[in-house]
């Protein structure tokens, strides 16, 4: 199968790329570089020894899309492309609301026209909210959105869900839970081109900085009173888009 992932040089979507070179499969990527590096395309490649077609560029031009998809066939899509950083949802909610909606809208719009009729959606634990109880499964249910990130994620999955139901589209959602971690290689991991925003990459990027942590909170319902989450590891996220494909 030949795959195109939208967002291939971000976090997940590089590692998710070198999985599915590993299986077999042909892949290629298209990426804006808003928040990742073209230099990530090396890294795969010496880690698989095979090199993913790359193309700069920006899937809420809807133009730029369709031109690149007339020349080239896939069977499946791995949409990743997107704006995911929570607080600056809060501050910039058109932002989001414009490039994770539009993208995902060009995709299945194009996907379409072209015969692809798989996606994979990366959605979001997000989208479950407040849940009215821990721990989380794939029974809860979906909850009001808390920021405009995980908003646009719920919509998203409601988007896909209703295109599914006027067309032969077979699509699958993926909600993750705080991925963490890198290739064993480290030649690639999660790398942000601003500060970063996720706990543990702030954790690493501190201390090799010899910087000091303040940890708060201790009155959560734990046994030592702070507080308790749930991780996965990127690779094992990856893993699970070459299932899901």
């Amino acid at each position: 199968m030949n795959i195109l992932v939208t967002g291939g040089t971000g976090y997940i979507g590089s590692h998710t790329v070198v999985e599915l070179l590993n299986a077999g499969f042909s892949v290629s990527i298209l990426d804006d570089l808003s928040n990742s590096n073209a230099e990530v395309i090396d890294a795969i490649e010496k880690i698989t020894g095979k090199r993913p077609s790359f193309t700069e560029l920006d899937i809420c031009n809807y133009n730029a899309l369709d031109k690149y998809l007339s020349h080239n066939k896939f069977d499946a899509v791995i949409h990743f492309a997107a704006s995911i950083l929570v607080d600056e949802s809060v501050q910039k909610p058109l932002h989001y609301y414009k490039n994770n909606l539009l993208s995902l809208i060009n995709v299945l719009e194009l996907a379409s026209k072209y015969k692809i009729d798989k996606v994979v959606f990366s959605s979001s634990c997000s989208v479950y909210g407040e849940p009215d109880s821990l721990p989380v499964n794939e029974n809860s249910k979906v909850k009001k959105a808390e920021c405009p990130y995980a908003n646009t994620k719920q919509m998203g999955e409601e988007i896909i869900e209703d295109t599914a139901k006027v067309s032969s589209l077979k699509a699958i959602a993926l909600r993750y839970f705080n991925p963490i971690g890198a290739h064993d290689t480290a030649l690639i991991g999660e790398h942000p081109v601003g500060p970063p925003s996720h706990l543990i990459t702030i954790i690493t990027r501190y201390v090799s900085e010899n910087k000091t942590i303040n940890v708060y909170g201790n009155d959560y319902d734990t046994p030592d009173g702070t507080c308790i989450r749930d991780y996965i590891h990127v690779m094992d996220v990856a893993k699970a888009h070459v299932i899901a494909t």
